[in-house]
């Protein structure tokens, strides 16, 4: 008797002891380590005005309050013989000594939050020989082409000088930001200075510009020209080609 009750006492410590130390056979595996993020890889971006300008937007910086440029338009729009086709086309009349006419679109397809460099090279045709005068300067060799990459939405933001510049360093005229490089001028020689004929050019730029890319993998591009001509500039954008490249 005394025997069944030593194992009866045994046998409910055992019952006691599995109850507090979990004894519902339950298991909780151990929490799994988040994947590795993606290696970022060289891209290349190439963009065609000729065959359309969805998703861009155009607008001009580089003003003050009383010297906003006038005759500002944009529009995908034919070519003149002898270019012929479609092209992007940008207008704008500068009433001080500096305008910053651009177009924008966002980007996507990087690795969130990595950080890149990239190097333009932009195609256009234009009117604007070299070689010729204008007040502020020439046409030829005083409107700048002008490329960037950012990571933020480009807005316009009126400085402490007063003036209205996007938010961030695009450069200013023949002077390389930070966020933008100068690729170029935008006369063409050969051209005659009554602006009769349009002509094809590609300008370029080694100079690397880094970027970070959002936390959805986003970047935006910048295309355009920097003007001290004080009169009336067109264009039309042709394409780009964006050399993307991790750090």
């Amino acid at each position: 008797m005394q025997k069944k009750d030593t194992y009866r006492a045994l046998a409910a410590a055992a019952m006691l002891a599995l109850s507090a130390c979990g004894g519902d056979n339950s298991y909780q595996a151990p929490p799994q380590a988040a994947p590795p993020a993606p290696t970022p890889v060289a891209s290349t971006i190439t963009i065609d005005f000729t065959k359309g300008i969805d998703g861009w937007a155009a607008g001009v910086a580089d003003y003050t309050d009383g010297t906003e440029p006038t005759e500002t338009g944009a529009g995908w729009s034919k070519l003149a013989p002898p270019v012929g086709g479609m092209g992007y086309y940008l207008i704008s009349h500068n009433n001080s000594d500096d305008v910053f006419t651009y177009t924008k679109r966002q980007f996507t397809g990087l690795v969130p939050n990595a950080k890149y460099t990239v190097t333009f090279e932009m195609s256009y045709a234009t009117n604007a020989a070299t070689g010729c005068f204008g007040v502020g300067g020439a046409r030829g060799e005083s409107i700048y082409m002008v490329a960037a990459a950012t990571t933020d939405e480009p807005k316009l933001v009126k400085q402490s000088d007063g003036r209205y510049r996007l938010n961030f360093d695009h450069g200013d005229q023949a002077e390389s930001g930070k966020q933008g490089k100068v690729l170029g001028t935008q006369g063409i020689e050969g051209l005659d200075c009554g602006g009769t004929e349009f002509a094809k050019a590609t300008r370029k730029s080694g100079e690397a510009i880094a970027f970070t890319a959002d936390k959805d993998g986003k970047f935006w591009i910048v295309l355009g020209t920097d003007s001290a001509f004080e009169g009336t500039n067109d264009l039309y954008l042709l394409g780009a080609v964006a050399n993307v490249k991790p750090q």
